[in-house]
């Protein structure tokens, strides 16, 4: 790589720090400061994007960024449900204005302030069409978001990652079945993607079917059509929560039987021929990742609000999360140092999705 590019990419991610920063200067002038594993309350996320401020592109990077801004707009592929695309929780939503929200659209309102654009346009398709769409030489949309694992897709290329996540095993809440391990033998579903499918390979060993699946599985799963569901942690507790609302006598149906099966993560999806945006859209969501705004958008869209299912070690003492609670704080309480967070969360990654999203009533193990 020339020095000119090497100086540019500095450039780059010099302009994109700037611009994300407001993010975080607003979360401090708020008052809202946030830390590893966080307060449980949640931000009202934002209904607006972000400050728009124009950024250097590398210099392979200039047709890209020039079609986006001559458009004046960034349009981003995302599954947004079925017509009339009621959304697919917690990712995409619609507001009670109808306004395009939720943790995916953040994330493209973030790369858009970066990019120079102040508008996000969502481009609707199903999951499994995105790659296709994203691909499509008619330039239907310039980014894929939409909580989408990195697979070898041709002609596209992924970023960094917008967000860890660990997949879950979801049972019949009177299901026999605790783990794993008990799978073996018998059928379990997924979500119809190549990646899960790819991980519950070497996750459950001497399953006897797998069955991918659209739509319809909490119905298929209740009927026994398969023992357990495994799926990405933020879509399932959304949609198991949709479940309840729609189905009242069901409530209490389901229950979560291990967190973080898998160390996964969710990647922004280029054309390999717009690759040289990669260097601004990682540096914009990497300097969103470093921000307090970030921790509120996860507790904003990712939280659950409730305590976790998993069952607590007895040979370990345990402690009641409390209003305001946080990893950080109970380490600096239990351990000595708010530091050793990541002690606390070595012995508790089957019991919470992420570290910022412990609730009020979990039982937090002390190592």
């Amino acid at each position: 790589m020339s020095n000119v590019v090497k100086g540019l990419m500095v450039v780059v991610l010099l302009s994109v720090l700037c611009a994300v920063g407001g993010l975080a200067g607003w979360a401090l002038w708020s008052g809202q400061t946030e830390e590893v594993g966080g307060p449980v309350a949640a931000a009202t996320p934002s209904a607006e994007a972000p400050e728009n401020v124009a950024v250097a592109p590398s210099a392979e990077g200039v047709a890209a960024v020039a079609r986006i801004r001559a458009a004046g707009v960034l349009r981003v592929a995302m599954d947004t449900g079925e017509p009339p695309w009621t959304g697919t929780p917690p990712m995409y939503s619609k507001d009670a204005a109808g306004k395009d929200t939720g943790f995916d659209v953040e994330v493209a309102r973030v790369i858009a302030a970066a990019l120079g654009v102040s508008e996000v346009q969502v481009v609707h398709a199903r999951y499994s069409e995105l790659p296709a769409l994203l691909a499509d030489p008619a330039n239907r949309a310039d980014l894929l978001i939409s909580g989408y694992s990195p697979t070898e897709t041709p002609d596209l290329v992924w970023s960094d990652s917008y967000l860890d996540y660990g997949l879950c095993l979801v049972v019949p809440a009177q299901s026999k079945v605790k783990s794993t391990k008990d799978l073996f033998g018998q059928a379990v579903g997924i979500f119809d993607d190549d990646a899960a499918a790819d991980d519950v390979a070497t996750l459950v060993q001497g399953y006897g079917e797998l069955v991918r699946l659209e739509d319809g599985y909490w119905d298929q799963l209740l009927a026994g059509r398969f023992a357990g569901f495994i799926y990405d942690y933020p879509y399932a507790v959304a949609e198991i929560n949709r479940f309840y609302a729609q189905n009242p006598h069901r409530k209490g149906a389901f229950r979560i039987a291990q967190y973080n099966l898998s160390e996964s993560f969710y990647a922004v999806g280029l054309r390999s021929t717009d690759a040289a945006l990669l260097p601004i859209v990682d540096a914009a969501v990497g300097a969103w990742q470093e921000s307090p705004a970030y921790g509120e958008a996860l507790r904003a869209w990712l939280s659950s609000g409730l305590a976790a299912d998993a069952p607590a070690d007895s040979t370990k003492k345990t402690v009641k999360v409390a209003a305001g609670d946080s990893l950080s704080k109970i380490a600096a309480r239990e351990l000595g140092s708010a530091s050793k967070w990541t002690e606390l969360w070595a012995v508790n990654k089957d019991r919470f999705p992420n570290p910022h999203l412990i609730e009020v009533g979990d039982l937090v193990l002390i190592p």
